[in-house]
């Protein structure tokens, strides 16, 4: 509700607390810091990819791991999702009766039989997601429930309302308001569940963020109840609330899209002309930013610097991983690492190794891997557009077996 509170979570802090930290430095060790860099994941990776626009001079490396860069519009978009879902539940107070696992898993494995053979191997990643956009269709590739919902069909509803999920929210004329997301199998996982099916409805995340942080006026008694969280959500309208969003007053004197996204987020002229190098990595399967937004961004990063973009900044897909982490993938990777070396010894990163965390993994099991999986599998990682491609031969669990190819 606090006015500077919004600007500070929008790019306030980081402006305010870098020169400090540095001061501190100098302070305890008589000198500046060498090298500089910020990083996080989820808002943290929005803050980082806020810095590199907003704050290019203070930092030498930039990792943005699941950025939410266009927060406002993300949060926008989960409302979306849970009116589709609303209208094929069998209890709205349950979002995911719409949208059941053995139906999720049903249609991940539609997925993976028409996409997964696309980079060369079947391993059940789908590493090709630009080609699986052309080689799977939900309606022609996913049955349609003639009679009962069983879990191997979808019925005709739901196909729309999954799919317009997937195309994301537009307003009665037709206009996107956000990104569409690719079709991936990391869909059968809790992890996108748990963002679709709660957090779209839950007076602790996107209801209280759209309706509260965002909007002019805000509106408090969203997180008054999960009720009222919950008919926000589904009552809200995207030709007379979307608007508020760019809206202002005399207490608020910066709209959403002002405080919370990079100004300018492709004209990075400043990070790119001092030398400064910047990591984006995001899941395919991310249940709340969508992959789509951050590939247009990166596409249009590259028009603006003449096809020659990779030289300071890079982004990287992990296939099948949900927000952050989670999701049938390889996704226990050293980005930071990567960073560094590119950053302080001029090595360009081609790939980033990827493990999966299966039994036995010290940094924690993700219950997502397939039992079928090396527990260690590794993967790489590719800058895109390219993509993992297995070379022929070979283990097919392991990353030095496939190559960064378009």
């Amino acid at each position: 509700m606090d006015p500077i509170a919004r600007v500070d979570y929008g790019y306030g802090a980081v402006q305010k607390l870098t020169p400090m930290a540095k001061a501190l430095i100098n302070q305890a060790y008589g000198k500046g810091p060498d090298r500089s860099y910020i990083g996080g994941s989820s808002n943290g990776g929005r803050h980082a990819m806020v810095a590199a626009a907003r704050f290019a001079d203070q930092y030498d490396g930039v990792l943005a791991n699941s950025p939410g860069f266009n927060l406002p519009l993300a949060a926008a978009a989960q409302l979306y999702s849970a009116q589709q879902f609303r209208r094929v539940a069998t209890d709205e107070t349950n979002l995911e009766t719409g949208f059941t696992l053995p139906e999720r898993t049903m249609v991940a494995n539609a997925i993976l039989a028409r996409c997964d053979a696309l980079d060369g191997v079947v391993d059940g990643l789908v590493q090709d997601l630009e080609a699986c956009r052309t080689t799977f269709d939900l309606d022609l590739h996913v049955p349609t429930c003639t009679g009962a919902r069983d879990g191997t069909c979808l019925t005709a509803d739901q196909k729309d309302a999954v799919g317009k999920m997937y195309r994301g929210p537009v307003n009665s004329d037709g206009r996107a308001l956000y990104a569409t997301q690719p079709y991936d199998p990391g869909l059968a996982t809790p992890g996108w569940a748990s963002w679709k099916f709660t957090s779209s409805v839950g007076n602790a995340r996107d209801p209280v963020a759209v309706g509260i942080i965002f909007q002019v006026p805000p509106d408090p008694g969203i997180a008054s109840s999960l009720a009222n969280s919950r008919n926000f959500a589904f009552n809200y309208n995207f030709d007379t609330d979307f608007p508020k969003l760019l809206l202002t007053d005399a207490t608020y004197t910066e709209n959403a899209m002002s405080f919370m996204t990079p100004p300018n987020p492709t004209k990075l002229n400043t990070l790119r002309d001092r030398g400064a190098k910047m990591i984006v990595v995001q899941g395919a399967s991310d249940g709340v930013f969508s992959i789509d937004d951050t590939r247009n961004w990166y596409d249009e990063l590259m028009k603006e610097n003449a096809g020659k973009a990779d030289a300071f900044a890079r982004f990287f897909i992990v296939p099948g991983m949900n927000h952050s982490s989670g999701g049938p993938a390889t996704e226990q990777y050293d980005a930071l690492a990567s960073l560094v070396d590119w950053v302080e010894n001029g090595k360009a990163p081609d790939r980033i190794v990827a493990t999966a965390r299966g039994a036995g993994n010290a940094g924690g099991v993700n219950l997502a891997v397939p039992p079928d999986w090396a527990p260690d599998r590794t993967r790489p990682l590719c800058p895109y557009p390219s993509v993992a491609r297995y070379n022929g031969s070979g283990d097919s669990e392991r990353a030095e077996n496939f190559s960064c190819r378009r």
